[in-house]
């Protein structure tokens, strides 16, 4: 883009989506809430941690060419941050007197709402590993969902998809 001061070229950038990835994956690694076991979750600190994923999401989509496949995938994230948040803080009626705890968030739901986000994230994640290439480490690669197992066929078992069977 040209103007009478100058130009812009987004040729002449870094390459703003590798930028964007690491910082992406910098925070996510240090996101309990991600790959915690469950019952160390507390509520409130939870939905911090996600407020801050979902804050550092929509920076980096600022960043971002916004028609472009990275950009597309943090909006599905900042997205299932939105639900998790929406479904924790505004659900129906969860809130209980928990004795000394003060009020607390039905454990069950909380936690229905936790598996979901994590599912949702760990997809989101594994596309990004697919697309470009993205190396996770440790904890925060347990919640990629699991590759596709082979097909199976009744009468020859595992199906090789480079040599067809003898029923094709």
């Amino acid at each position: 883009m040209s103007t009478p001061f100058g130009g812009v070229s987004w040729e002449s950038l870094p390459n703003v989506e590798q930028e964007a990835l690491t910082r992406l994956v910098a925070v996510l690694e240090d996101r309990r809430v991600l790959y915690n076991p469950m019952d160390r979750e507390i509520v409130d600190i939870a939905v911090n941690s996600v407020t801050e994923i979902r804050r550092h999401l929509v920076g980096e989509i600022g960043r971002l060419p916004a028609d472009g496949d990275l950009a597309m995938t943090l909006r599905s994230m900042a997205a299932a941050c939105r639900a998790f948040l929406d479904e924790v803080q505004t659900g129906p009626t969860r809130h209980h007197w928990d004795g000394p705890f003060g009020w607390g968030f039905e454990s069950g739901a909380f936690h229905e709402a936790l598996g979901q986000f994590r599912g949702q994230m760990g997809v989101y994640l594994s596309e990004l590993v697919k697309r470009f290439g993205l190396t996770l480490h440790g904890p925060l690669a347990a919640i990629l969902p699991p590759p596709p197992e082979p097909a199976v066929s009744p009468q020859n078992g595992p199906r090789d998809a480079e040599a067809p069977g003898p029923d094709r």
